[in-house]
């Protein structure tokens, strides 16, 4: 009988050589708890071979927040959830400049967010406006755009666009009723088109099933997109979902089932690892992550940039610099 050593060896050839299958992923996301270790000794290998010591972290703005016409079952910002986050226009130059300048200094890349399906062409050529302006690393996450719009921002010198389509294809009616999957994958697609880098994963502990995990990862891949975003659901009271009931090695599992399915693509955990990993958070390195979201979130506050620099720093990880 093949030991579980021997099983992570063949596991660990196969990845690098990226030849997971569906098998291989069903073996990830079933590993016994009592022997997590190994798998993440797989992972973190994997993680090793084709990123070294490097990690891709990045930090965000909410540039609007809140009273959001979409559906999404999750989300703080939904005007169909009955939450207490704060609504608020369009953020000033100054401000989104800023912010800019914070991320900057701790080398990181700067990402600005809108809640709502899109922000209006008019909105758009000002974001643009302003980050033409800002000197350094530039990603947005504005909605669902098109191949025009996405030309906008690249002129701008905007990089990346994080579109997530938040969970797989067959669950996603149960969380979204004002838009459509393919509708988000389109959007994915015409930014690629555009010639920006895609971010685009989802949230984990919506409710969906194992299988449903394994597809999710299936349709990201499909996609072959440049970073795999993965939040933890965060109950915010007002949202229409339940607590989740995974473990902290539930979730740590799945993130090596992303590592270990596509080896060389970034995975950064973002949302809900202060509220799910709480002490454990380091260990979503060793499950094979290379990146998170530093200094807060759309609608919750993480552990701050200096945690997060002391944490890399104590592991011996090297903050990739920003561009």
């Amino acid at each position: 009988m093949q030991s579980i050593f021997d099983r992570a060896s063949e596991l660990f050839e196969k990845s690098i050589s990226h030849k997971i299958g569906r098998n291989e992923m069903e073996a990830f996301i079933d590993w016994p708890l009592d022997q997590v270790s190994v798998l993440f000794a797989c992972a973190d290998q994997v993680r090793r071979h084709f990123h070294g010591n490097t990690v891709d972290p990045c930090s965000l703005m909410n540039i609007k927040s809140g009273n959001c016409g979409e559906d999404c079952a999750f989300c703080a910002q939904s005007s169909h959830n009955k939450t207490s986050v704060a609504v608020s226009g369009l953020a000033s130059s100054q401000e989104i400049k800023e912010k800019f300048e914070n991320a900057r200094s701790h080398n990181l890349p700067f990402c600005v967010v809108s809640s709502g399906r899109k922000l209006s062409k008019e909105d758009i050529k000002k974001i643009a406006g302003v980050l033409k302006n800002c000197h350094g690393e530039k990603h947005a996450s504005l909605g669902i755009l098109d191949y025009d719009e996405f030309m906008i921002l690249r002129d701008a010198g905007v990089v990346c666009y994080n579109h997530n389509i938040e969970t797989c294809r067959s669950y996603f009616p149960k969380i979204v009723s004002t838009h459509t999957w393919e509708q988000r994958t389109e959007t994915v697609k015409n930014a690629k088109k555009a010639g920006m880098k895609v971010c685009c994963g989802g949230i984990l502990g919506l409710g969906e099933s194992k299988q449903q995990r394994i597809e999710f990862c299936e349709e990201i891949r499909s996609l072959d997109i440049d970073t795999v975003p993965l939040n933890f659901f965060i109950p915010v009271k007002g949202t229409r979902l339940s607590v989740p009931l995974e473990s902290p090695f539930e979730f740590l599992k799945t993130v090596s089932l992303f590592r270990l399915a596509m080896p060389e693509r970034t995975i950064k955990i973002c949302g809900g690892r202060e509220y799910h990993l709480g002490p454990l958070q380091s260990l979503i390195f060793y499950a094979g992550a290379n990146g998170y979201i530093s200094g807060g979130y759309l609608t919750t506050s993480g552990a701050g940039i200096d945690t997060d620099d002391m944490i890399i720093d104590k592991l011996e990880l090297i903050k990739r610099l920003s561009r």
